[in-house]
Order: structure tokens, then C-alpha cells, then sequence
């Protein structure tokens, strides 16, 4: 899968290098959490200071299950610096921090997917990676590729039983994270009986 990349340029003339560059650093990303649905970057050089020269801000904001991270210091506080490689270096390694501790919450969060209500999937559109559950009161949620925990979005199929956490979505609700129901159930069922 391929990260929708938004990049904007700010008081500066955009340069295919720092695309480029971005692109790159986004891909790795990407490597470390696959559900990631959009990126986008916005780099600034809003002023030049007196002493320092140009200075840079670069802010990135991730689309990822269960919120957005924002890569700064403190809460709207921007990073930056006098050479742009090196504002995106440590823009990059502040959004990288922060989806390592998103990854792991949402790991602590597939251990508490018992206490999750269950749907059965009602209809996938592999095309637009995206399905719809049904849920035990006849309820429907719709849930995108990117809200599986597991990943496998390929693996699904109409009539499996999932357990999700909803959310109130622009068009209804939604699922903003989707696990397996079950896992250790349908494992032990494949096992041959003992006689």
C-alpha cells in the first residue's frame, strides 16, 4: 500500500528534491505501520532571521487508526531549523517516535478486544478496501482497510465475525479499529479430535 502524500510548500518556491527526499522518508514510515491512510507535510520558511539565516519549519501530520500524530515538540509548536535536510531528519524522527508508542497502544488495545461487540461482515468491496459489518442488534458499520489491526485485509470474506470499536463518522458510524473474533477459537477448531 501507498501512503496518500499531501507536501506543501510555504513562503518558499517548491523543489522536486524535498519531494523526492519526503517521499522517501514516507516509505519508511510506512515501513514501520502499515495503516497508515494519509501524510501530509508542510514545510515553511516563514522568515529569515537576523542572526541565523533562513530558518525552517517543517509540521507532519499522519492519518492513522484511533487519531492523527502531529510531529512537534509540544502541542503547536512547530520544529525548526537552518537547513531544510536537516528539519525534515528530525521532523521525520519526531512523527517515527510517536507511531512506534501509537503502535504499541494499539497493541495493548488488541489484548482488551474481548470487551469489543462483534458484527459479521454483511459486503466487502475489495476494490475500494472497504466492507461493511453487521452488528448483533442488525446495526451497520462501515470499517476501511486501514482500521484492521491484523492487517490481512485480503483475507477477509463476507460472513466472518469481527469484533470493532465504533466511532461517529461524517457519514454514520464507523469502525476505527476492526480485530478477528475469535482467533484461538477457530485455530483449536482445525485441530484433529483425540480419541
Amino acid at each position: 500500500m501507498t501512503i496518500y502524500t499531501e507536501i506543501s510548500f510555504r513562503d518558499m518556491e517548491p523543489s522536486p528534491r524535498i519531494e523526492a527526499l519526503i517521499a522517501r522518508r514516507v516509505r519508511k514510515i510506512e515501513q514501520i505501520f502499515s495503516h497508515i491512510s494519509a501524510c501530509r507535510v508542510i514545510v515553511e520558511a516563514p522568515h529569515k532571521h537576523k542572526m541565523r539565516g533562513t530558518v525552517f519549519h517543517v509540521r507532519i501530520d499522519l492519518s492513522a487508526p484511533q487519531g492523527e500524530l502531529v510531529a512537534s515538540r509540544d502541542v503547536g509548536v512547530r520544529i525548526a531549523h537552518e537547513q531544510i535536510d536537516v528539519a525534515l531528519r528530525d521532523a521525520f524522527a519526531a512523527v517515527k517516535r510517536q507511531l512506534r508508542k501509537h503502535k504499541e497502544k494499539l497493541r495493548v488495545d488488541y489484548h482488551l478486544s474481548d470487551r469489543l461487540p462483534t458484527g459479521v461482515i454483511r459486503e466487502l468491496f475489495p476494490y475500494d478496501e472497504y466492507g461493511i459489518l453487521e452488528t448483533t442488534e442488525g446495526r451497520e458499520i462501515y470499517f476501511h482497510k486501514n482500521s484492521i489491526v491484523e492487517g490481512n485485509f485480503d483475507r477477509l470474506k463476507v460472513g466472518d465475525e469481527l469484533r470493532f470499536k465504533e466511532e461517529l463518522g461524517t457519514k454514520g458510524p464507523q469502525a476505527s479499529t476492526v480485530h478477528f473474533a475469535r482467533r484461538a477459537a477457530k485455530e483449536s477448531s482445525l485441530k484433529p479430535a483425540e480419541n
